[in-house]
């Protein structure tokens, strides 16, 4: 039950922050973002809930969105 939890409680995290935006002018790493989310999930218990990882940083809100549902989907399916 508490996992279940806290994967919520991490999911409404990062989808939280979907709606955060950079101004840099540098194309961001995709596969680094998604990567750098995966680990933040993993890593829930340790980490900062709603920070929003440093390689998301110039990723859009509709892309970081895909990769919470798809992280999500990734987590219960397993």
């Amino acid at each position: 039950m508490r996992t279940r939890t806290a994967i919520t409680a991490v999911l409404l995290a990062l989808a939280a922050t979907t709606a955060a935006c950079s101004s840099s002018s540098d194309k961001p790493d995709l596969a680094a973002c998604k990567a750098a989310m995966e680990k933040q999930f993993k890593d829930a218990k340790n980490s900062e809930q709603g920070k929003r990882p440093d390689k998301c940083d110039g990723v859009d809100a509709k892309t970081m969105s895909q990769y919470t549902q798809e992280i999500f989907d990734d987590q219960t399916t397993k």
